[in-house]
């Protein structure tokens, strides 16, 4: 019974990590849209931009393409469908006025994509995103174009890959493969899936997890999610026969020495009870007993005073160690030392208990997430991520005073609970930020090698922004994800009356 239930909580693990993967991938592919759209809008302020004079809206479309990982190119063209600059100079993009993206933005006056498709020149699964330029009469002059790079699914792949056999594939929204890892000759792509049963089997379904033979044949758990208006879906899947041999494999080693292992366990849990435990309160017991009786020794260590009171004294300060190791073990993260979430959690009760009629004292909440992390984790490996989200977390206990509380959430994720005895003061949250944004962006070594990330900053405050802590967390969060999405590096404040959307401070 008991291997039964183990393959089951094996197999429903998996369910589990291909699912959250593939809803990974579709998330990403949902944030860096909304990264297009916000930068598409800022590309139509640059009035060359509008102009789209080849001579100067060239040479700034190029720049711009640099500085967005996602992109593989910007372009301005006429509503008939003419290229009027581009960063890739004079080379064409065939009939791009007969493209359905392109028609809707120019219906509907707003921002639009594509599907997934192969793009012209770059050659990778590409999506395209239009934003249309209005005159002064509400009608649109210029179209303003780029395509976003699906470089996103290659640390999806490696994430699956730690699972022996696990496999990427992306699909257009006619079940098209467009990309698979790891690559395989039998699956090219470009190859039509539409009429296989596993597509099938997905028609109609924004997200799921299926058990059935692969695209390869190989008997799978594949968990997809639907990306986004595109139509597109990526699935992730894992051998079911892999991640039962494994568990088989562990099972039989482990009935082979289950009866040492448990004469070990009974001994050294009798061995551990009698001197941690029963030993000392035998001795207390007895103790106990010579003081009830009267039975003192004036030179015994536990007599009462004026008499020395040693024994007992050892005893409560051993009981107090313990408990100081024991919170330490529950509280900290293990990684930076900084409080974790379990600390957050309890921290978080301990003010909703304050008694009726008290005054708590006036909290900010800065939600903290690192730029530039991940390429370090995908270029030097988790080792020199782990260093320097130690460096990370001293630096930011160095910015924050005494009575300020810093917790690593999860990941590179981090908060700090600015403690405000003058609840006046607005701008104690932002110049403590900018310290952070300043301090954490400056270079730094890991196992020897030169790295530099950098932050952006979400703040709420409580009671002022709401009176329940939860809520002032998540609006700290929503003003982070807002700062992000502005151009990371920098501080928002989370404001009620202003969102959305969430409004960044000035200063």
């Amino acid at each position: 019974m008991l291997f039964l239930q183990q393959r089951q909580d094996k197999l429903e693990d998996a369910r589990r990590e291909v699912l959250q993967l593939a809803q990974r991938g579709a998330q990403q592919q949902t944030d860096i849209v909304e990264q297009v759209r916000g930068t598409l809008r800022l590309l139509a302020l640059v009035p060359e931009v509008r102009r789209a004079d080849p001579m100067l809206c060239a040479p700034l479309l190029r720049q711009a393409a640099a500085l967005y990982p996602w992109s593989v190119g910007f372009a301005v063209a006429t509503p008939d469908g003419t290229l009027r600059c581009s960063t890739h100079g004079d080379t064409p993009v065939a009939r791009v006025a007969e493209q359905e993206y392109f028609g809707k933005a120019l219906a509907t006056r707003a921002f639009a994509t594509s599907d997934f498709r192969i793009g012209l020149v770059s050659g990778r699964p590409v999506v395209t995103a239009a934003l249309p330029l209005l005159d002064v009469d509400g009608k649109v002059e210029r179209l303003l174009l780029t395509g976003i790079d699906l470089n996103w699914l290659e640390g999806i792949a490696r994430e699956a890959a730690h699972t022996s056999g696990g496999a990427v594939t992306l699909f257009d929204s006619r079940r098209t493969v467009l990309v698979r890892v790891p690559d395989t000759h039998a699956l090219p792509p470009g190859r039509s899936m539409a009429d296989h049963p596993l597509t099938l089997s997905m028609a109609g379904r924004s997200q799921g997890v299926i058990e059935a033979p692969g695209l390869d044949g190989v008997s799978r758990i594949i968990g997809f999610a639907a990306l986004g208006e595109t139509g597109g879906l990526i699935a992730v899947g894992v051998p079911r026969a892999t991640i039962l041999a494994d568990l088989d494999r562990k099972l039989l080693w482990s009935g082979g020495v289950m009866a040492v292992v448990v004469l070990v366990i009974v001994v050294g849990v009798w061995f551990l009870l009698d001197i941690l435990v029963l030993r000392g309160l035998r001795d207390l017991k007895r103790s106990a007993k010579r003081l009830s009786t009267m039975e003192f020794d004036a030179r015994h260590p536990c007599a009462p005073a004026p008499i020395q009171t040693s024994e007992i004294g050892d005893a409560v300060r051993a009981v107090r160690s313990m408990g100081r190791t024991l919170r330490a073990i529950a509280f900290k993260d293990s990684l930076t030392g900084l409080a974790n979430r379990r600390f957050l959690d309890a921290h978080m009760e301990r003010l909703a208990e304050a008694p009726p009629g008290g005054e708590p004292p006036a909290l900010a909440a800065l939600c903290i997430d690192l730029d530039g992390f991940k390429p370090v984790n995908d270029q030097h490996g988790h080792h020199v991520g782990d260093a320097v989200l130690e460096q990370v977390a001293a630096r930011l206990a160095q910015c924050v005073r005494d009575g300020d509380i810093a917790v690593r959430l999860g990941g590179d994720e981090f908060l700090v609970l600015l403690a405000m005895p003058d609840a006046g003061r607005t701008r104690l949250p932002l110049e403590v930020a900018n310290r952070i944004i300043q301090t954490l962006s400056l270079p730094m070594t890991a196992e020897g090698l030169p790295v530099q990330v950098g932050c952006s900053v979400g703040i709420a405050l409580w009671p002022a922004d709401d009176p329940d802590l939860g809520t002032v967390l998540r609006y700290a969060d929503q003003a982070l994800y807002a700062a992000k999405r502005g151009g990371r590096g920098q501080a928002m404040r989370y404001e009620a009356a202003a969102l959305p959307p969430v409004q960044p401070i000035s200063g």
